[in-house]
């Protein structure tokens, strides 16, 4: 156990946001949501000298954020709609994340199986030009025409090799079916820790004068202007009187508008579904690359390794509850069917199932069908009595930076100032080389251990490791790599206080495919010893995971 010296720290981190939010009641911006859009932008604004407060009523990260296919890509998809600006955008801030924070951001390649080599290409063309709304086949003539293109947008800052042909059945992966009459390999990046990108930026920004963050944070909008905020940990209120409010609360946006007395429709929910698979045939199969396919109705699906298990998505359900995130029957079965078509000697069932995610796109109201609504971004400014509130609609993971920046100026101009830094080409906290043979000395782990700790934290992993060597460790129960003394670490710093927090948004355990209810027993125990809970308070909280899917899938 314990000391009760070590418990009154356990939450030092959370308790210096709060007073600091407290000691600026008057900030630049208050922005409502913490998923990668708002922590982009409290980055951007930190960096400009801005005072901004930012505060989630949930967890950071809790929402779409954290249940995308972990890829960062230009959207070669994007251009059957001609959403040209966004596939130069996209590709160009996918090279910047494999520049800059190249310590997460790793290069993915992407196979693409063909069976026809001109087949689909007139629906191709009236969709290009807008004639049509209906999926169809992908053609060889098609998918090269498009790389072509598709590599030229990704031309600047260049991070990634040219795409490859394979004509021949003999050089195809195994396994393919014998209608496939070309394979052609493209390179996106894939995103190894999108939940440890946003932590670090969180810490960064709130490391600076004036700037901080706070999560499990209710609030409510009163009519003279103010915005009074609660800590339901302490019972404890304050108000804040922001002179600009950055809405970025993804699929609750039309929510949060309608408590600050907007009344307006700016999102369009689309459900997405991923199932995580534990499957060793498949995982192998995959030899570290993507599979991107066709459904066999003209609707394309992605598979991709992730640690220790395979990914596949993703669905798209219209939804106008922003907490809605059940996977039904329906979107399981056509995951599975898809996945099922990819390979001939490879049979997927509900047994393989470990867990799957769910979360809601933001994406801008319209109408027409969920695959063919536009992907972009766009700013919407409102005002709460006289107080500007600008709306952060759609985006996606790959285009969060440049997404930010345009809300920043914004920003800036509605208060009078210029910019001073960018975070164009600027290295993200964690990238940088580190010696883990030097900080396995150091630390007294062993090598093994920091790398570990250096692939899931980049260079923060000298903190992660210096905590962990201070005293005895033991390992979490069912977790590899992970250790009580990381688990302390988590619950202090990243303002961990729950354990759907750490299970879903600080650890990546869910990816190993081996978690268990041991492990969610375990981890509850060291909770409630770092943070003075009750035994009462880990069984619940581990029972609530257990039945959670997107942590422990149970069939049904």
């Amino acid at each position: 156990m314990l000391s009760s010296e070590s418990r009154d720290q356990s939450q030092t981190g959370r308790q210096e946001a709060w007073v600091k939010l407290k000691a600026n009641p008057v900030p630049d911006v208050l922005v409502i949501g913490g998923g990668v859009n708002g922590v982009g932008l409290l980055r951007d604004l930190s960096l400009n000298g801005v005072s901004a407060t930012l505060i989630d009523s949930g967890d950071f990260c809790a929402g779409a954020s954290s249940a995308s296919s972990r890829m960062a890509h230009g959207g070669l998809r994007y251009l059957e709609n001609r959403e040209f600006d966004l596939v130069r955008e996209s590709a160009r801030e996918r090279n910047m994340l494999l520049h800059d924070a190249s310590h997460l951001v790793k290069p993915l390649e992407v196979v693409v199986p063909v069976r026809h080599w001109v087949k689909g290409l007139p629906g191709t063309a009236l969709r290009f030009f807008g004639f049509s709304r209906s999926p169809g086949p992908l053609s060889f003539v098609a998918l090269k025409s498009g790389l072509l293109a598709y590599e030229r947008f990704g031309a600047i800052r260049r991070a990634l090799p040219h795409h490859k042909v394979v004509l021949s059945g003999r050089n195809f992966p195994p396994g393919l079916p014998k209608a496939v009459r070309s394979v052609i390999s493209y390179y996106d990046g894939q995103i190894t820790g999108p939940e440890a990108l946003v932590f670090e930026m969180l810490e960064a920004a709130s490391r600076i004068e004036g700037v901080t963050a706070v999560n499990h944070i209710r609030w409510q909008y009163m009519q003279d202007g103010r915005i009074t905020v609660t800590d339901p940990l302490s019972g404890e209120t304050a108000d804040l009187r922001p002179r600009v409010i950055i809405n970025a609360a993804g699929s609750a946006i039309d929510r949060v508008n309608s408590q600050l007395g907007i009344d307006a429709t700016r999102v369009r929910g689309v459900k997405g579904a991923h199932l995580v698979l534990r499957h060793p045939q498949l995982h192998g199969r995959m030899g570290g690359r993507s599979f991107y396919f066709d459904d066999g109705r003209g609707r394309m699906v992605v598979c991709m390794p992730v640690q220790d298990v395979t990914l596949i998505g993703t669905t798209e359900v219209e939804t106008d509850d922003p907490q809605d995130r059940q996977v039904v029957d329906d979107e399981v079965n056509y995951l599975l069917s898809s996945l099922n078509h990819l390979f001939d000697d490879i049979t997927l069932t509900r047994e393989h199932i470990v867990a799957v995610t769910s979360g809601i796109r933001p994406l801008q109201a319209g109408n027409g069908s969920a695959t063919q609504a536009a992907r972009d971004h766009a700013l919407f400014e409102d005002r709460a009595g006289s107080t500007p509130v600008i709306s952060l609609v759609g985006g996606k993971w790959t285009t969060f930076r440049s997404f930010a920046e345009m809300a920043a100026n914004s920003v800036l101009d509605l208060l009078g100032r210029q910019r001073t830094a960018s975070t164009a080409d600027r290295a993200y906290p964690g990238a940088g080389a580190l010696d883990v043979v030097q900080l396995a000395q150091d630390s007294g782990l062993t090598t093994q251990r920091t790398k570990e700790l250096y692939s899931r934290y980049g260079t923060v992993a000298r903190e992660v490791a210096a905590f962990c060597g201070q005293q005895e460790d033991a390992p979490v129960a069912d977790a590899p790599g992970y250790s009580r003394r990381e688990i302390i670490w988590l619950t202090r710093n990243r303002m961990t206080l729950n354990l759907e927090d750490m299970i879903l948004r600080r650890t990546n355990i869910v990816m190993t495919g081996r978690l268990s209810t041991c492990t969610l027993d375990n981890i509850a125990d060291i909770m409630a010893d770092t943070l003075g809970h009750d035994d009462l308070w880990a069984q619940t909280q581990s029972q609530g995971c257990a039945a959670d899917p997107r942590i422990l899938w149970n069939g049904k």
